[in-house]
């Protein structure tokens, strides 16, 4: 029993500083997200599968394209849209400059999951939403040749999908919320129109939920690791 789809999480892959007014970034490329520790239930256990269900449809370890914009709005503002997997992300985010080569940009975003369904030979498939917030803190050359960013990150999602338990004639419902909370932090460099951008993510994951009448939470850490070919214009 599982949720199977694309995850990768949903890296930034931005530096602290906005776009000027106008001025447009596209990028490509891929995320992962392994997870570090074991689930808390034995594996054999009634819990042990529904944790791991929940596990793949909530934190989503997997590795999975990126797909980004951004657009620079006036008034030290900025917005994107990315695709990663099996996620779409709109935000905003307003930077603050406290010299001429360091800001501290804060951001709201809100993501929409569709996740496909691999769950003993075919179920529903998994939906979910959530808010996250990245403050980050940045430093960037002249000429922007490269930057760097690092900052917190926390978020909060919820999901929900359908499972068929090898013991059942039809799907139970899976719903579920996680909480996570972690650092960031990416190093761009390029020149001129084109440029690398590469960041590592850190986050502690709290996820709880039930399928059916059995409820479940545990805990879990990944890293998300990311890399993109970024165009301006």
């Amino acid at each position: 029993m599982g949720l199977a789809g694309c995850g990768g999480g949903v890296p930034l892959l931005h530096p602290a500083h906005v776009l000027s007014p106008g001025k447009v970034t596209l990028g490509a490329g891929l995320s992962g997200r392994p997870v570090l520790g074991a689930l808390p239930s034995a594996r054999g256990t009634d819990a042990e599968p529904i944790e791991r269900a929940l596990q793949d449809l909530a934190i989503a370890p997997a590795v999975a394209p990126w797909v980004g914009g951004r657009i620079g709005i006036t008034g030290s503002n900025e917005a994107g849209l990315t695709y990663s997997g099996r996620s779409v992300r709109l935000d905003g985010r307003h930077a603050f400059t406290l010299s001429k080569s360091v800001s501290l940009s804060m951001g709201l975003g809100g993501e929409v999951i569709l996740a496909r369904s691999g769950v003993d030979g075919g179920a529903g498939g998994g939906t979910g939403g959530g808010l996250d917030v990245p403050l980050l803190l940045g430093w960037k050359s002249t000429g922007e040749l490269y930057s760097g960013w690092i900052g917190p990150r926390a978020g909060i999602s919820w999901v929900r999908g359908s499972v068929v338990p090898a013991v059942a004639t039809k799907p139970l419902t899976l719903a579920g919320e996680h909480v996570r909370v972690g650092m960031v932090a990416g190093l761009r460099l390029g020149f001129r129109h084109v440029h690398v951008a590469l960041e590592i993510g850190g986050d502690w994951h709290t996820v709880s939920g039930s399928l059916g009448a059995t409820d479940v939470s545990f805990d879990q850490f990944s890293l998300t690791p990311a890399g993109a070919l970024v165009v301006s214009f």
